[in-house]
């Protein structure tokens, strides 16, 4: 049997109603879509979307963890397999330049795998610190961005961590912390120098990844970019980089929209 094909559109409220088309045979009346969280162990792991004709709908208040989630079809209740669906058209747009409401950050993209299939995205971050505008100067990057959840206050900071669970790295554990301006609304900026990071000979490539701490003694909340319809940066955003007496820096996001900078060397 043939895969479907699923239409799909998502709404700022974080609903994803899904269309199925195509594929060989009708679904049945026990059809169901079912979402499962990509290397998940627990009932948890997977949630079960009952189709009515071919349309089933992804609820904003239905629990889904962080990860990746990919969708199969089940023609009947009780098979453990089901058929991989293929994206068909996917309405974004709701997503972009969201603000979100009250409570954790919660982030749905439904988006094609690599192997053409169907999956979605979700985040999930209480708070979060949503990065926006990044300015390039004079060996710097300045960062502006809103934080969700928290209010920066006196003493807060911006941090930079290398070695810290960025296993790609090769480098034991390092730190660095610059000033952080806090402004209406829970807006932020701060300023990096590249050079505070590369304080020794840089010989393999750095990951530094980029954390907010609101207040002295506060839990660091991770900056990323997740309010809009992109769902991994990783190769998308791409900035100039900046050329020092052996090593390059520029900013740059992980697979998962994490901002982060990184430190080449070169000869």
């Amino acid at each position: 049997m043939s895969a479907p094909t699923a239409h799909c559109a998502a709404d700022a409220a974080g609903n994803i109603v899904f269309e199925l088309a195509g594929g060989s045979g009708a679904p049945g009346a026990a059809s169901e879509l079912v979402l499962r969280r990509r290397g998940g162990r627990t009932p948890a792991d997977e949630v079960r979307l009952p189709l009515t004709g071919r349309r089933a709908v992804l609820d904003h208040g239905t629990p889904l963890a962080e990860g990746r989630w990919d969708i199969v079809h089940v023609a009947e209740r009780g098979d453990r397999e089901g058929r991989p669906v293929r994206p068909g058209a996917r309405d974004v747009r709701a997503l972009v330049d969201r603000v979100p409401g009250d409570g954790p950050v919660t982030v749905r993209v439904p988006y094609p795998t690599a192997d053409s299939r169907l999956a979605v995205r979700c985040w999930v971050r209480s708070p979060h610190a949503e990065a926006g505008t990044i300015h390039l100067a004079d060996g710097a990057m300045t960062v502006r961005g809103v934080l969700y959840g928290a209010e920066p206050g006196h003493g807060a900071a911006a941090e930079a961590r290398c070695g810290t669970g960025t296993r790609e790295s090769g480098t034991a554990p390092r730190t660095h912390r610059v000033p952080l301006t806090g402004g209406a609304g829970g807006g932020f900026s701060f300023t990096l120098p590249y050079a505070a990071l590369a304080g020794r000979p840089v010989t393999a490539r750095q990951l530094w990844d980029l954390w907010l701490l609101p207040a002295p003694g506060a839990s660091a909340v991770r900056l990323a970019r997740i309010l809009d319809d992109v769902w991994d940066r990783g190769n998308v955003y791409v900035y100039p980089a900046h050329r020092a007496d052996g090593w390059l820096a520029a900013p740059c996001y992980s697979g998962d929209n994490n901002l982060r900078v990184r430190l080449d060397p070169v000869d």
